[in-house]
């Protein structure tokens, strides 16, 4: 779910042509595709009752216990392991959701600081992320835009039409708004995606090599998190990346 008026993943890609009501078993055949090896199961599909409670959000207002609780389901989980990425804001956060993911059965946890909460961190600042791998102790790990090769003015790629230097202040630059007309955003940031799938430079392409490679570099695929971006940058610019998301 977005923060406040913000879109959802389903909506972003939907707009990118991409299938957002598979049920969880067609979602493992799909991760289990070496051609495709990723898959989108929404809540609505995977849990009607708890998708049921999504007005609660609305209603409320702030953040109800359960949309914390909600990002550690795992509708799908691998045979021999299973890992979980999610973001925070609040400082109090990553010991809560390192417990839960814990709970939850998950092998590994990486919680990114990232921009409203989501996993990816700012793209001109230093930021921070709490881990545990191997059900082990949990640890801190710091770094900066530079580790990844990447320098760039803004915090994230800004909604079309807005810019760091709005009167609302920088953080409105990234933010929906009750009067934000959502499949309108929700189609510019799937081109916007695609095109950085495809190799396309800027900071949306950045902040796709800022998530993927801190997952590389968690799982170990990676000694450093510049040897993670410059993974992901060639697989980016090979084009397979845009193929992997756009098949089927």
């Amino acid at each position: 779910m977005g923060p406040k008026y913000g879109l959802t993943h389903r909506q972003v890609l939907a707009a990118a042509g991409v299938p957002v009501d598979l049920t969880g078993e067609e979602g493992a055949r799909r991760l289990a595709d070496p051609g495709i090896g990723w898959a989108y199961v929404d809540q609505k599909t995977f849990c009607p009752k708890l998708y049921e409670l999504a007005a609660l959000r609305t209603l409320i207002v702030k953040r109800p216990a359960v949309t914390t609780a909600e990002v550690l389901l795992g509708p799908i989980r691998g045979r021999a392991r299973t890992h979980v990425v999610t973001g925070y804001v609040h400082k109090a956060y990553p010991r809560v959701y390192a417990l839960l993911a814990r709970r939850a059965g998950f092998d590994s946890a990486l919680i990114v600081r990232g921009v409203e909460g989501g996993v990816i961190p700012s793209l001109r600042q230093a930021s921070k992320a709490f881990y545990y791998r191997d059900q082990g102790p949990e640890q801190t790990a710091d770094f900066s835009p530079a580790e990844f090769g990447i320098d760039q003015p803004v915090l994230a790629p800004p909604i079309p039409g807005r810019g760091e230097g709005d009167p609302a202040g920088p953080a409105a630059a990234h933010q929906a708004t009750p009067k934000s007309d959502n499949a309108a955003l929700a189609q510019a940031a799937a081109q916007a995606g695609l095109a950085a799938l495809g190799g396309q430079p800027g900071a949306t392409r950045d902040a796709l090599v800022c998530g993927a490679a801190l997952a590389l570099f968690h799982l170990k695929r990676n000694d450093s998190l510049q040897g993670a971006a410059d993974a992901v940058r060639s697989v980016l610019d090979s084009g397979l990346a845009l193929q992997r998301v756009t098949r089927g």
